[in-house]
């Protein structure tokens, strides 16, 4: 807008005005988030400060960004939105001052220490924020953003320049949407690349600890006196390899204790599942919920090193999300997946990472068996892999478990529609389908299935409304079954011999 001013001959403060007009213009466009009101908000600081000679300064536009936000939306402080975009903008005010002067004298582009310096503290800074939020922290921010620069002003320029012709002159804005398309494109290349390679994120609470401890001992180091520093810095790293001896002494790695027939853990993943399968011989995992559930940390807590196989029941990241992960932190000794076409990241993630790890990719297919020690597990759907314009529950894994006489159906999100076509028997423990989403078929399922025990794996308060009204009525109605939810109860344990079930702790199922 100042330069179309210019152009035009308007004088500045017409173009300033413009300025204002735009951006507000933008931000309505673009929708009410945090690093849209923030950017927002300085934008017009920083123009009514040049049209009311008034100096601006950067903290303060800031400052008022959050106010009009939280203002706003008072939620917004509890966001990762919130906390990411203020938390990176503060670190860079912060330290490129400092690079700035720092770099001065050294031959080294200053676009270069840009790039490094935005990057290494941002990512620093909001590590603690992406942990707690997501539970992972990425490890190669500074190579992504130095790989994704270069397309960001092409990106912008074209499609600002595109949406300025669009009415006027179409073919000439389709040409720039597409130079912007491919700028996209390679932004969205960067980040998957990075992201595949070897320890690219982390969710180690150690690593946290860490950076939080180098961030807390550089501030309290330029706190001590200059000629007191060198033998504190010499102190601090005699003192590591003890403290980590003393830690490593007082909390030993956890073991695993098998169970003396089968025992099914029905993990806590919040919205998704996952379920684990334990005999004397070794251990399955059916899904893996979210990647904030962090089911390879529950793994390892409960002592697992290995498992025998992974099932997963369809692509969709709240059952594969987890997945890599725990390929990550486990060996593991074959992935059975449906092997879904034209699927998101998550899966894409998966297959890469078993790739790449040497694990087998088995498809789940109709009658395809596995046993582990006395536990068989039977795939009952789906025939085929499906189409990528198909729902991914229509073609999902519907895996049949068997330990002696006790039978678990695990549906994973395949509802009756696919169920009724399936050769069902009764069963002991049903794993409710898709999170308890309304399942006009349940009732009839739940006649021929005759289920015990029942058992939602679901997310406390999420945003589907699940378990549905309509799907606890239907398992209501069905006489002496015991409903189990993930929502409720947190981890759901069973433990069978082959003849009886019980449900820790120590609930007998009549």
């Amino acid at each position: 807008m100042l330069g179309l001013a210019y152009v035009l001959g308007l004088g500045r403060a017409v173009g300033h005005t413009l300025a204002i007009v735009a951006i507000l213009a933008y931000a309505l466009a673009v929708g009410w988030q945090p690093s849209v009101v923030r950017a927002a908000v300085a934008g017009c600081l920083a123009s009514l400060a040049w049209l009311l000679s008034r100096p601006s300064d950067r903290w303060h536009t800031m400052a008022m960004g959050a106010v009009v936000l939280l203002a706003w939306t008072p939620r917004s402080l509890l966001e990762p939105g919130f906390q990411l975009s203020f938390a990176a903008v503060g670190a860079i005010f912060l330290t490129m001052p400092r690079l700035r002067r720092l770099h001065e004298g050294y031959p080294i582009p200053a676009a270069v220490v840009e790039v490094v310096g935005i990057s290494a503290a941002c990512g620093i800074v909001t590590a603690p924020i992406l942990w707690l939020q997501f539970g992972i922290i990425p490890l190669w921010t500074v190579p992504a953003n130095a790989l994704a620069e270069p397309a960001m002003p092409i990106l912008l320029g074209c499609g600002l320049a595109a949406a300025i012709l669009a009415p006027v002159i179409p073919s000439a804005a389709l040409a720039l949407s597409w130079v912007a398309g491919a700028a996209a494109a390679w932004i969205a290349f960067s980040a998957r690349l990075i992201a595949s390679l070897p320890y690219a994120q982390s969710s180690s609470r150690a690593l946290v600890l860490a950076l939080a401890a180098a961030v807390g001992a550089v501030v309290a180091l330029r706190l001590v006196p200059p000629y007191r520093r060198r033998a504190v810095v010499v102190t601090a790293v005699a003192l590591v390899p003890l403290v980590s001896l003393g830690w490593w002494a007082l909390h030993p790695a956890p073991t695993w204790s098998p169970p003396s027939g089968l025992r099914v853990s029905f993990l806590d993943v919040g919205q998704g599942d996952g379920i684990l399968l334990e005999t004397p011989e070794g251990a399955m995992l059916v899904d893996a919920g979210p990647p904030e559930a962090h089911v390879d940390r529950q793994l390892r807590g409960m002592g697992l090193r290995s498992l025998a196989a992974i099932v997963i029941s369809h692509a969709h990241r709240d059952h594969v999300g987890g997945v890599p992960a725990v390929l990550r932190s486990l060996t593991v000794g074959a992935v059975i997946d449906p092997m879904q076409p034209g699927q998101g990241f998550d899966e894409q993630s998966l297959r890469s990472t078993a790739r790449r790890l040497g694990v087998p990719l088995a498809p789940a297919r109709v009658g395809r068996r596995y046993a582990l020690g006395r536990l068989h597990l039977r795939v009952l759907w789906p025939d085929h892999a499906g189409s990528p314009d198909e729902n991914p529950h229509l073609h999902g894994a519907v895996v049949l478990a068997s330990y002696g006489s006790i039978d678990l159906l695990l549906t994973g999100d395949s509802e009756s529609e696919v169920a009724r076509a399936l050769p069902l028997r009764s069963v002991e423990v049903l794993k409710v389908a898709h999170h308890g989403s309304s399942d006009p078929g349940l009732a009839e399922e739940l006649r021929v299935l005759r289920p015990r025990v029942a058992v939602i794996s679901v997310g406390a308060h999420n945003d589907y409304g699940h378990p549905r009204a309509d799907t606890l009525e239907a398992l209501r109605a069905r006489p002496g079954l015991a409903v189990y939810r993930t929502d409720e109860s947190g981890r759901i344990v069973l433990e069978s011999d082959g003849r009886s079930l019980t449900i820790r702790p120590d609930h007998p199922v009549r």
